[in-house]
């Protein structure tokens, strides 16, 4: 088994490619350019080894195969209207979602047997601030936070459909949180939002049958006694394990670390300095490893996370490109 770490750095135009070794050190493999454009976000398709990356000013998406070795290799692109936020593809990956946050609108395209994404064929408008989206475990619910308007709105996907995504409702979350991230819960209906402009994670019960979520936490990533009450919080991941959960603030250059308890509810175990603007890490596949680029820093440091307690312990750090804003783990059997 091999592990890769895909790294994007917008200023640089470029996708960094590395292999992530069993003592947590990494390789640099591959450096390829994002055909004089800023790469943004990027996401994975497994079964069709694929890897998906938005790009601007000119709003496409590069599609590339991976190879055996983890390498890629351009297959393709597909137009999209506005500058692209966050991509995903639901699990059986018969669909790719974008988000444009400047455009306040979310998009679906079909993706065909060769991994290649069609033009979008629907559009969702004023999603004020549409900032990114998960689908849940099931297949069927889809999560798209609404950062300027504080709402996750709640979509249905039918892939018998001709327009597979139906939107069912939205709920509020707190005033002026701002909405930015989801993660779910690997194993149950519970899903875990980043809050980026009130430093808080928001704990969800999901309900397959009623089709709806419920509110049942709101926990801060800052200690009470901190006196900087400004935030700029980005990212959040889940051990595989499911015993840890991961979160990220640009403002504090800080990763904060909970324990998920039995009730599926956070409490907060410890926060580390880290890199500068931690925009965006990953976990690998055996949760050994967190690893977390730095936005000002140009670096990404690797973490081994502890299986007693989830601190973490750094171990190695590496230059990068220039404004990393992505960073992706992927398997290779």
């Amino acid at each position: 088994m091999k592990q890769i770490i895909y790294i994007v750095s917008a200023g640089t135009q470029s996708i960094e490619v590395w292999k992530l070794l069993y003592t947590g050190q990494m390789e640099l493999i591959q450096n390829i350019y994002t055909e004089c454009n800023e790469g943004q976000p990027i996401t994975i398709s497994k079964k069709k080894n694929k890897l998906y990356i938005g790009i601007r000013p000119k709003f496409k998406i590069l599609i590339y195969d991976i190879l055996c070795n983890g390498k890629l290799k351009k297959k393709g692109e597909v137009i999209i209207p506005h500058s692209p936020n966050y991509l995903l593809t639901d699990h059986k990956e018969n669909f790719l979602f974008c988000s444009y946050y400047h455009a306040n609108c979310f998009s679906v395209s079909n993706i065909d047997n060769q991994g290649i994404p069609s033009e979008p064929i629907q559009y969702f408008n004023n999603i004020l601030g549409c900032h990114a989206a998960k689908i849940d475990i099931s297949n069927q619910l889809i999560l798209v936070t609404s950062l300027l308007k504080n709402r996750i709105y709640l979509f249905e996907l039918n892939k018998k459909n001709i327009y597979p995504l139906n939107l069912l409702k939205y709920f509020n979350c707190l005033e002026k949180s701002g909405p930015r991230h989801i993660i779910y819960h690997n194993n149950k209906n519970y899903a875990y939002s980043i809050n980026e402009l009130n430093g808080t994670i928001d704990v969800w019960k999901i309900n397959i049958i009623q089709k709806s979520i419920i509110n049942i936490q709101n926990i801060s990533l800052i200690h009470s006694e901190c006196n900087n009450k400004k935030f700029w919080s980005a990212d959040i991941h889940i051990t595989s394990c499911n015993n840890y959960l991961y979160a990220s603030d640009r403002l504090h250059h800080t990763i904060t670390i909970f324990k998920i308890l039995s009730n599926y509810k956070l409490d907060l175990i410890n926060q580390i300095n880290t890199v500068k603007q931690p925009k965006s890490f990953t976990i690998d596949y055996n949760s050994q490893y967190l690893i977390v680029a730095g936005q000002a820093s140009n670096t990404v440091i690797v973490y081994n996370i502890s299986k007693k307690n989830g601190l973490l312990n750094q171990l190695y750090e590496y230059s990068v490109g220039n404004n990393p804003t992505w960073i992706i783990t992927h398997q290779i059997l």
